[in-house]
């Protein structure tokens, strides 16, 4: 089961995914998929009210459940079910996000913003 413990971090290192904070993080539990194989820092992860695992056109974990992007470097649930770290609240750079299958970014836009993940396009000086 995911745990509910958040952490907040004022500086999180601001590298190429984060471009600003406050971030919060937490630990859940993706969901085993052994077609899925690993997945990177910036995977867009959808919840079904039961599980994460990356977001795909269909089934239960679409862009409509998008709810965190994991945190860590990579994952592998291909194995089981593993406890990943994910950012929870953020502004990341859109542009270092990924998706399952088919979707896209813009399509989970609507509801990464209603959990309080912010994509923000970036700006070059």
């Amino acid at each position: 089961m995911s745990s509910p413990e958040y952490t907040q971090t004022q500086d999180p290192g601001l590298d190429e995914l984060v471009v600003g904070g406050p971030v919060k993080t937490r630990t859940v539990t993706l969901t085993e998929n052994q077609a899925q194989g690993e997945i990177s820092r910036g995977a867009i992860l959808g919840y079904d009210g039961t599980n994460y695992a990356s977001v795909h056109q269909t089934g239960a974990h679409t862009a409509a459940t998008s709810r965190a992007v994991l945190a860590q470097e990579t994952a592998d649930p291909s194995g089981g079910d593993i406890d990943v770290l994910v950012y929870d609240e953020a502004d990341l750079n859109e542009e270092k996000l990924s998706t399952g299958g088919t979707v896209t970014v813009d399509q989970c836009r609507e509801a990464l913003r209603a959990v309080g993940i912010h994509l923000k396009k970036p700006v070059s000086a």
